[in-house]
This record gives C-alpha cells, sequence and structure tokens, in this order.
C-alpha cells in the first residue's frame, strides 16, 4: 500500500507540471487588434491635415491647398512721341441709345492710333469731321457748325483709346453759318460719320426717338362765393 501511494503522488506531481507548461506556452502570443483594417487585407492609414487622399503635399505653404491671391499689374502708358499722322488716327462715332428728335444729341468719337504707340493731337473742326446724313442726304455737319467741335488737345494711344464728344445741338438741320432758323429733323434712323482729315471715315446708325408730350397740370382757381346780404332794417 504505501508503494502504490507513493506511485500515485509522483503521476499527480507529473500531471500538474505538464499543466502548467501548457498555460504558459498558451498565455506568450498576445490576442490580435484590427488596426485601419480593410477589406483586401491591407492596412489603411489615416491622411494628416498636410497630406490629402492622395499622399501629396496640399498648395500652399501651409499645406491647406489654398494659393496667395495675386494683384493684376497695370502696363505702363506709352508716353507721346510728336504730333500724330492724321492718316493714322482712326476715329470711330457712336450715339448712345435714347436720343430724342428735337433734343441735344450727344455724339461720342473714338480716337486711336494705327502704328504710332502714342502722339499729341488737336482735336478741331479743322483736324476733325463729323456729319449726319439721312437717306443719302446730310442733314448737319461740322463745316457748317464748327463750335460743335472744342478746340482741345489729346493723346492718341494705339493701346487704348480717347474719347471726346460733340453736341449736335437740338437735332436741327445745319445751315452755312449754323444758324437757329434750320428747324429740327423728323424722328427716325440716322448715319453718323467721322474721320480725320486725311483720314479714312467711319459709320455708324443711330435712331431718334420721338418726344414725350408734355404733360401740363393746371389747378383750378377756388370760385369765389359772394356773402348773403342781411336785410337792412327800417328805421322809424
Amino acid at each position: 500500500m504505501f508503494v502504490l501511494g507513493i506511485a500515485f503522488a509522483l503521476v499527480f506531481v507529473t500531471a500538474r507540471l505538464l499543466t502548467a507548461g501548457s498555460d504558459a506556452r498558451s498565455g506568450d502570443q498576445p490576442a490580435a487588434e484590427q488596426v485601419g483594417g480593410r477589406a483586401d487585407g491591407q492596412v489603411g492609414v489615416e491622411p494628416t491635415d498636410s497630406t490629402d487622399s492622395t499622399g501629396e503635399q496640399g498648395a500652399g505653404a501651409d499645406g491647406s491647398g489654398a494659393t496667395a491671391p495675386t494683384e493684376p499689374v497695370t502696363p505702363a502708358l506709352a508716353e507721346p512721341q510728336g504730333e500724330c499722322d492724321p492718316a493714322d488716327v482712326v476715329v470711330t462715332p457712336s450715339v448712345a441709345e435714347g436720343a430724342v428728335a428735337g433734343r441735344d444729341v450727344p455724339v461720342t468719337l473714338t480716337l486711336q492710333t494705327r502704328e504710332s504707340p502714342a502722339c499729341t493731337w488737336q482735336v478741331n473742326a479743322s483736324t476733325v469731321v463729323v456729319k449726319v446724313a439721312r437717306d443719302s442726304g446730310d442733314v448737319w455737319t461740322t463745316r457748317q457748325c464748327p463750335q460743335a467741335l472744342a478746340d482741345q488737345p489729346v493723346v492718341v494711344r494705339q493701346a487704348v483709346t480717347t474719347t471726346v464728344q460733340v453736341i449736335w445741338a437740338e437735332a436741327r438741320e445745319s445751315t452755312d453759318g449754323c444758324t437757329r432758323r434750320a428747324g429740327w429733323v423728323k424722328p427716325g434712323t440716322f448715319t453718323v460719320a467721322a474721320a480725320a482729315l486725311g483720314g479714312e471715315p467711319a459709320h455708324a446708325d443711330f435712331a431718334l426717338g420721338a418726344p414725350a408730350p408734355e404733360t401740363i397740370q393746371v389747378t383750378p382757381k377756388a370760385k369765389h362765393t359772394k356773402k348773403a346780404e342781411k336785410p337792412k332794417t327800417p328805421t322809424n
């Protein structure tokens, strides 16, 4: 019996030692954690502030992708070199919409050179001609009304335009001496032409509308009624 007890004890101790070794080996391996797991088995990486979804750095200096605004650069205008050749100056006339017969009609002249970068020019009735025609017949011209072209010096450039204005006074027909005896033109379609003396003329069509009738309001005068006279009391 004593021998059997010793044998049983040895078997029990050996079993305990084997069980402890198995637990120690299984504890050496930590449990796996999923980090940015994807269906394809690759590990995902979250983009940072300075990296976009493609992994590229932003365009801005701070990586935000914003670009600094640029200010527009205004080109320097050419300085005039001498007087303009009249044949080099292009004069383009125009009349804005809304012109009305019987009233002043502003005619805008746009000046620009063909070849010279910049030059000076004297605008007056001796250097520029403007005329208004209707049905191939002239109705007004600066040759007969030279005072419509004010004498003024201008700088004419190739890169930018210069504008001056001529007034067709009251849309009247012009006569020799530009007298006010000439009549008013009727509403309709006209053609304005302008040119520098020695240059090619330019044309533009425009319309004169009918003037709106003026509304005159008359306030009726208040009627004064006579007061009833009191009957006179006879005196004794």
